[in-house]
């Protein structure tokens, strides 16, 4: 994972004034449960957080994935070709919410 991507969630979360088991609990309400430790890798740039999960941050945060994904980390994230191709053609026009949104309808079609 990209370091910086790693810099920014944790610099988001602290701008919010939140803690890690602040960030879980929503995450939870969205049907997203992960541990505290899971969080702390995605801050540490010891793993990635997954694409759907990185919408739901997004939408914590009110940030663009453009964001979060910025400087090209989106490389780094285990899509595939097609879904690289599309999110990269997308990044800088819409926010995550919208990507994240038709990313799923095509991944739901194949």
């Amino acid at each position: 994972m990209d370091s910086k991507m790693s810099v920014r969630l944790k610099a988001l979360r602290k701008s919010y004034s939140m803690s890690t088991n602040d960030v879980l609990k929503i995450l939870k309400k969205s049907n997203y449960d992960y541990s505290e430790q899971s969080l702390y890798k995605w801050e540490q740039g010891a793993a990635e957080p997954p694409i759907d999960v990185l919408k739901a941050l997004s939408d914590i945060y009110k940030c663009n994935v453009s964001y979060l994904l910025d400087g090209g980390c989106y490389k780094h994230l285990r899509l595939t070709p097609k879904e690289n191709n599309f999110l990269k053609s997308y990044r800088t026009d819409f926010l995550l919410r919208s990507i994240c949104t038709q990313i799923m309808k095509k991944i739901s079609m194949n």
